[in-house]
């Protein structure tokens, strides 16, 4: 047997994990900080939040437990910065929800989400992502989180919504600032533009809604606003901020999925070829884009009665940081985890990534990002013969990823792209 790491105490681990967290060398590698605290801290009592979880299992029984949920509606948190803040509408937004109030308004929401669904939408998602891939042909190449990653899951979201395409181009990058409401490394400028960002976008669908009363259309919002189930709808409130958060949602993480994951191809152009020559392996290359780089780091729960977790009791309150990214990345789960395989996932005994989550807040659109994510990596093998990282435009550098740890996603990703001859 191998040795032992030595154990750290919680001072150490908290430094090791507030290092990751706010340092752009932890932002842009986290996974050598992720090691070391699975191995010498796994599981300890932060003086940040409560306590954390790094290993993929105990995550797991975290992200499941009936018990553990959302906290208390009011209370306030305290990311790694120090930053004190409230979560925005967290009284009516069902990501910061718990039963019975989450399950009732996540039914009024969901209908669009089914995995049946979105396979009918298969087709429409690809006649959706073409523009991008015209721009990066017409190109050369170019940026691909402005020309495909983030416009493609924008068109998405909104037709699947029915928010428009045009004339609302400055909510977008608003979108972004609103995420360091949630984010576990914002300060306190950043709070304030996520604050400012948050109530910007609720007037623009504040004025969509009342658009959408006099001229329904078939899209999701019209439905929302006249939806019964069971005698029950959803109050203004709770469909201003649903819809901001299906919104929001809809794109930022899956865009962050489509850059991480080709960067993980251009990082590993073995696993693209190997990817070329068997599109059979679409659907475990993504869960394993999904694995390797997650799009959502952490996630946080607290016990909304005295449970036992792990063996022990925990009182009611009882705040849990549960390390996503960490536990996506142990070996005792993953076999040689920090291997990037895109065949990891044909065994359909390999364990999913905790990336969506799990439990009664497993991400609502999980089916949607995967089917997003399998179309536009099918399409760059497709339509183009090569794809390189631009090195000339990175200046001899590496990708960058945004100073954000929640949401993990890149600044940007240039790539040079050679399309594949048209046959005459």
């Amino acid at each position: 047997m191998g040795q032992t790491a030595p154990m750290i105490d919680a001072a150490t681990a908290d430094a090791l994990l507030a290092e990751a967290v706010l340092s752009d060398e932890g932002r842009q590698d986290p996974l050598p900080y992720y090691r070391r605290l699975r191995e010498e801290s796994p599981v300890w009592r932060s003086a940040f939040e409560g306590w954390v979880l790094t290993r993929y299992d105990d995550c797991l029984e975290a992200l499941r437990h009936p018990r553990l949920g959302r906290p208390e509606p009011g209370s306030e948190t305290t990311g790694m910065s120090g930053r004190q803040r409230r979560r925005p509408d967290e009284e009516v937004v069902m990501l910061f929800l718990n039963p019975p109030d989450h399950t009732r308004v996540r039914g009024l929401v969901s209908r669009e989400f089914t995995p049946r669904r979105v396979e009918q939408l298969r087709p429409r998602l690809r006649k959706l992502l073409e523009p991008g891939l015209d721009r990066l042909a017409e190109g050369g190449g170019g940026d691909v989180m402005a020309e495909l990653a983030i416009p493609f899951p924008v068109a998405v979201i909104s037709e699947l919504l029915g928010v428009p395409t045009e004339g609302n181009e400055h909510i977008r990058p608003l979108v972004h600032d609103s995420t360091s409401l949630i984010d576990a490394a914002a300060d306190d400028e950043a709070i304030a533009r996520g604050e400012a960002a948050v109530a910007t976008i609720a007037e623009y669908f504040i004025e969509l809604i009342e658009e959408k009363r006099k001229r329904p259309d078939d899209g999701l919002l019209s439905a929302l606003i006249t939806v019964e189930a069971e005698g029950d709808r959803l109050s203004i409130e709770e469909l201003i901020g649903n819809t901001m958060l299906l919104y929001a949602a809809g794109f930022e993480t899956t865009s962050n999925l489509i850059g991480n994951g080709l960067q993980l191809l251009l990082d590993h152009p073995d696993q693209m070829q190997r990817l070329r020559d068997d599109r059979s392996l679409m659907a475990s290359a993504v869960w394993e884009m999904l694995r390797h780089d997650s799009p959502v780091q952490l996630n946080g729960r607290s016990a909304l009665d005295d449970v036992e977790l792990l063996g022990r009791p925990f009182e009611r309150g009882t705040s849990f940081v549960v390390l996503q990214g960490c536990g996506n990345h142990d070996d005792a789960t993953y076999p040689d985890a920090g291997r990037f395989d895109v065949g990891r996932f044909t065994d359909a005994g390999t364990p999913p990534p905790l990336s969506f989550g799990w439990g009664a807040h497993h991400c609502l659109g999980a089916h949607l990002a995967r089917a997003e994510g399998e179309i536009v990596f099918d399409a760059l093998l497709d339509r183009f013969g090569e794809l390189s990282l631009d090195e000339a435009a990175l200046g001899g550098d590496r990708p960058h990823y945004r100073p954000s740890f929640t949401l993990r996603g890149l600044d940007a990703l240039p790539v040079r792209a050679t399309p594949v001859p048209t046959r005459s």
